[in-house]
């Protein structure tokens, strides 16, 4: 069963790095880089506000540490991080 966390946009890699050490119950330094499976300042930039401030939508799914990482927008506009 996977783990879901709301993050604020600045912490999209970081809570996919602490989230999946959670998982495995190591420390986030036992992980590969994750620039290994995603650029993340590209995922910071997608899951940023829009300069109008508008809502976004849509997802980004990629493999990290046998996990699979779904990052997508709620019904608020917010990144919500799923761990599989």
């Amino acid at each position: 069963m996977g783990q879901t966390l709301a993050v604020d946009t600045d912490e999209v890699s970081e809570r996919i790095v602490t989230g999946v050490a959670a998982l495995e119950g190591i420390d986030p330094m036992e992980l590969p880089p994750l620039f290994e499976a995603v650029d993340p300042d590209a995922l910071t930039a997608i899951f940023a506000t829009t300069e109008t401030g508008g809502l976004r939508s849509g997802n980004v799914g990629f493999t990290y540490a046998d996990h699979r990482i779904t990052v997508e927008f709620d019904e608020d506009g917010e990144p919500v991080v799923t761990i599989d």
